[in-house]
């Protein structure tokens, strides 16, 4: 297949690109480098086109060549990093927004199939779990806080799509839950795995919000990108949504302690955990429902979160 991949050098993107290309397909990633970095590319053993441009902007898909001839496109240009969403909501809004009209737009100049990287911040602060069904998303009042400038833009990007699958376009959306692994970013603006990993390696101390009580549901990127691939390679899926997550609960205190135990055998350095305030909006309790994802992919997540933790630090160190 050829399949143009949006956002293609970032952490999913490029871990989804190296898949594709060892599998055999003609890739072009799509990625203006802001957060993207093109060292997750060079690991890659196999011819890619890559194009650096902007995804929001019309004018980039100009630079595909022969663009009729994509058969799929696997849209995960975002921005995303919770500091982000609080302190650039505008850009968070802008960026996620109208790169997705837009790479939906050049899906249906030529028609090809469409996968759609939303999240499961796309149900706001809903208290139903599993979470994603078909149950609403809960947003609260725009004054309180600036956090669901991300998961609003996701649930508008979602509505985009569907309205593209009733006007005939095959489209398909995967919600990953909480990836983590090797290329993710752990500085200010990353996520908590790796934020957790690099600050108990550079500074001996791993920060928790709040209580630590809040809990996630982490999925490595080995199990996410087989089930982002199967979600664009499956047929007869068009309109239909996929969480791809664990089903295995972790407390964010039990992460920094288990992250803390691991740097303590793989580097002999002592871990202190700290606690300080969250961000506002913060989900309390994230655990995702997989029917969907277990019926129609046959997918499971099968890395265990102990595994996936050492692999991601023995990466780091």
């Amino acid at each position: 297949m050829r399949i143009l991949v949006t956002g293609g050098a970032g952490f999913l993107g490029s871990s989804l690109v190296e898949f594709l290309v060892e599998h055999g397909h003609d890739v072009i990633v799509l990625d203006n480098l802001w957060r993207g970095q093109k060292d997750n590319l060079e690991a890659v053993s196999g011819d890619i086109t890559f194009i650096e441009a902007d995804a929001c902007s019309p004018t980039s898909y100009q630079h595909i060549v022969e663009p009729s001839t994509i058969d799929l496109v696997y849209h995960f240009a975002a921005v995303n990093g919770t500091k982000w969403f609080h302190e650039e909501p505008r850009l968070v809004m802008d960026v996620n927004l109208n790169s997705t009209l837009q790479s939906l737009e050049f899906a249906e100049k030529n028609n090809c199939r469409y996968v759609f990287a939303s999240s499961p911040e796309a149900f706001g602060e809903s208290e139903i779990m599993p979470l994603g069904a078909d149950e609403s998303a809960v947003f609260t009042a725009a004054h309180h806080h600036q956090r669901h400038a991300y998961g609003a833009s996701k649930y508008l990007g979602e509505l985009a799509v569907h309205h593209a699958a009733r006007k005939g376009l095959d489209v398909r959306i995967v919600r990953p839950f909480n990836g983590y692994g090797p290329r993710l970013l752990g500085d200010a603006y990353g996520q908590v795995v790796s934020m957790m990993i690099q600050s108990a390696l550079k500074k001996g101390v791993i920060r928790v919000h709040g209580d630590g009580s809040q809990t996630r549901s982490l999925t490595y990127i080995d199990d996410l990108v087989r089930g982002i691939v199967f979600a664009g390679t499956f047929d007869d899926l068009s309109g239909m949504s996929f969480n791809l997550g664990s089903d295995e609960e972790i407390s964010m205190l039990n992460l920094a302690e288990r992250i803390g135990q691991l740097v303590e055998e793989q580097t002999g350095q002592s871990i202190n955990i700290q606690f300080e305030s969250g961000h506002p909006g913060d989900s309390k309790r994230r655990l995702p429902h997989l029917m969907e994802a277990e019926t129609h992919l046959q997918w499971k997540a099968q890395i265990s979160l102990d595994e996936g933790l050492l692999q991601t630090l023995r990466a780091m160190v």
